[in-house]
């Protein structure tokens, strides 16, 4: 994704209130479609991160803690700004109680 294309489809936190609906909102536009299709595991594990911590009452510096990484990172993942390795992503899971499930085909 462009830097351009990141800065206009950048995640706030104050959109992802409700993940499902905006991603279904944004899937309207046909750009947003189309860096959806090649982001979406990013924006995901974004959106999928975000709602589960913000559901256990979590500050991303405690997750940050639990899972054995820096508040930063949390954030990046949360903004979809960094793509995680399974490792930290079964760390976050546990903490977040959330199962990663695989599947390549």
């Amino acid at each position: 994704m462009t830097k351009k294309n990141a800065d206009k489809f950048k995640l706030r936190p104050e959109l992802l209130q409700d993940g499902d609906a905006y991603i279904e909102e944004r899937l309207l536009n046909p750009e947003f479609k189309k860096i959806w299709y090649e982001e979406s595991l990013k924006v995901q594990v974004a959106l999928r991160v975000h709602e589960s911590r913000k559901k256990k009452g979590l500050s991303q510096e405690k997750l940050a803690k639990e899972a054995k990484t820096t508040q930063k990172v949390i954030s990046k993942i949360e903004h979809g700004e960094v793509s995680i390795g399974l490792d930290l992503l079964q760390r976050i899971a546990h903490v977040l109680d959330f199962r990663v499930e695989l599947s390549l085909r």
